[in-house]
């Protein structure tokens, strides 16, 4: 089946941006206004079922990141690092390593340099499931005209993932940019294919660092921001 490369709702996955249309915010607004007793009770009960040592472990798989990584020669540096939320849980932990430290999301696409975008999945994943957010975070971070001359390139990435079928607690898929070589992509340290193209990797790249990343407070922490005060 061809893919569709039209923009489609947003997705609400680990990958997906879970945003919504104004007219969804207006109709939703007074149920959530109704529900915040609700919500203050469902995380309250959050914070006791989680244990310290799972807290620790998640926050640990940032906090003992490599600060360097050698590709093909070239000498890189972590970026920034963080860790995606989805429903109150953590579900991977994501670092961007570069040839230097960026911190403008334009100038890290706009560059075609050598990069490492590496996932450590904190919790047991279903690639089948996973293939569809990562589809609908590009969708909502590139235009049908730039994705269109991808669409081979995107339906080969995607086939690569949905492939494992299952990914395991701590799992890592990593992604290793190369100019005029492409993105290779790795699980577990196993070179599973290649794919061609500074604008494959750029679009994949958009799903957290694109104007509708999958997490804002992620994209900032991975151009090695602080995050934003309350």
């Amino acid at each position: 089946m061809p893919l569709d490369v039209e923009k489609r709702t947003p997705g609400s996955g680990p990958f997906g941006s879970g945003g919504r249309s104004a007219t969804d915010r207006g109709s939703v607004k007074s149920a959530v206004i109704g529900s915040r007793s609700f919500f203050w009770r469902a995380l309250l009960c959050l914070a006791v079922t989680l244990s310290p040592g799972w807290v620790m472990a998640a926050t640990g798989a940032v906090a003992n990141l490599e600060t360097r990584a050698r590709l093909d020669g070239t000498e890189l540096v972590l970026n920034g690092a963080g860790l995606r939320n989805f429903l109150f849980l953590d579900v991977y932990a994501v670092a961007l390593y570069l040839p230097r430290r960026l911190t403008d999301a334009d100038d890290v696409l706009r560059h075609d340099l050598p990069r490492r975008v590496s996932i450590t999945f904190l919790r047991e994943v279903s690639t089948e499931r996973d293939v569809e957010y990562l589809l609908d975070s590009l969708r909502e971070n590139n235009t049908p005209e730039e994705l269109a001359p991808m669409r081979e390139r995107i339906e080969q990435f995607l086939g690569l993932i949905r492939a494992e079928g299952t990914l395991a607690k701590g799992s890592v898929v990593q992604l290793d940019y190369l100019p005029r070589v492409g993105t290779r992509v790795w699980l577990n340290q196993r070179h599973v294919g290649t794919v061609p193209g500074a604008d494959f990797n750029r679009a994949v790249l958009k799903i957290w660092l694109g104007e509708r990343p999958t997490q804002e407070s992620l994209k900032r922490a991975l151009l090695g921001k602080a995050p934003e005060t309350i």
